[in-house]
């Protein structure tokens, strides 16, 4: 870094958002939709085009491409080496770190997308929503054997009963799935929780700044007009 460390800081990044030492505080608090080709914004969005573009193009896909994006978003810091040691880091950087939300995957199965070797990979749940085990009529026996029928004859009945199981298997299944994308969708919807309720704390913070810093320039200033006053008299 230059010998000009000791300046960097909120307010330096602030008025130098192109300098490469501000790129983890610009994807925490720039608009990188409007700058995209500022330092962190830049690696970011192309992050964020790297996972989206296995998502298929397609309608079935738009809700959930349109969900992926927004998780993205509120991890622009994790993506890259933009929050590297050698940048300026915020305060809140570090309450962003111990929320975890950089170890994360999306509502999407890995099976759905096409990943293939990519290392996004990582970013979709490894998940097979579209295939339900299935026990045949061997699995059905080794569990009861009460379905045996005339030395090993394998009926109508016995098909019956191995439908009727598999029926149970797959409602059962499903239960299990619907459970565990509701705690995910929870999960996340808490993780937004608490990324705007540390905006709107940083947002009350600065705001409380300003106001102190207005009321402070105008005493400044009407003690500078009393002193001037009073010389001319």
């Amino acid at each position: 870094m230059s010998s000009g460390d000791e300046e960097l800081s909120m307010k330096f990044c602030e008025g130098n958002p192109s300098d490469e030492r501000c790129s983890c505080y610009n994807v925490m608090y720039a608009d990188c939709e409007k700058t995209p080709d500022i330092p962190g914004c830049r690696e970011a969005n192309a992050w964020k085009s790297s996972i989206l573009e296995v998502i298929p193009k397609n309608a079935a896909f738009d809700t959930q491409r349109e969900l992926a994006s927004r998780e993205i978003d509120l991890r622009r810091h994790c993506g890259t080496e933009v929050c590297s040691k050698d940048k300026y880091r915020p305060v809140d950087y570090k309450d962003l770190e111990n929320m975890g939300l950089c170890t994360f995957q999306l509502d999407i199965c890995s099976s759905d997308v096409q990943v293939g070797e990519s290392v996004n990979a990582k970013y979709f749940r490894d998940c097979s929503l579209n295939e339900t085990p299935f026990i045949d009529l061997d699995s059905v026996y080794g569990l009861d054997s009460s379905v045996m029928y005339g030395g090993d004859i394998r009926t109508a009945e016995n098909a019956a009963f191995v439908a009727a199981k598999n029926k149970i298997l797959q409602l059962k299944l499903r239960r299990e799935q619907r459970a565990e994308e509701e705690e995910y969708r929870a999960k996340k919807e808490l993780e937004k929780e608490k990324q705007i309720e540390i905006q709107d704390e940083k947002y009350d913070e600065d705001t409380k700044k300003k106001r102190i810093a207005i009321v402070v320039g105008l005493a400044v200033l009407a003690l500078i007009i009393l002193i001037t006053i009073l010389n001319l008299r």
